[in-house]
């Protein structure tokens, strides 16, 4: 402890808060991994707007949207749409201060 390290007694365990921050940072550099446009998908997906919704804000097919939700499952680790909504859910503080990342040169 004088040397600045952390000790811990046999058989502790670590608390809950503690842990999630490790699985808080996996889960943002996932995210980091997302283009600029399965960034915006998801930012949709978490306002809870539909396939076709969204494809028609982003101006694209739904099969796009589709292909852009798989890519965002794939990357994020997860299987389902609420599984990836609850997942970002967690890295967000205020909504307000999160800015999309510039848009993509076509």
């Amino acid at each position: 402890m004088l040397a600045g390290e952390i000790y811990t007694p046999p058989g502790f365990h670590q608390p809950r808060r503690m842990q999630g921050n490790d699985e808080d940072l996996r889960i943002a550099r996932r995210v980091a991994e997302l283009t600029p446009q399965q960034f915006r998908v998801l930012g949709m997906l978490c306002s809870g707007l539909l396939n076709k919704q969204i494809a028609y804000e982003l101006d694209v097919s739904e099969a796009t949207v589709k292909a852009h939700v798989t890519a965002i499952l794939r990357k994020l680790a997860v299987t389902t749409r609420t599984q990836a909504v609850l997942a970002a859910g967690r890295l967000a503080v205020d909504r307000a201060s999160v800015k999309p990342p510039p848009e993509e040169p076509e």
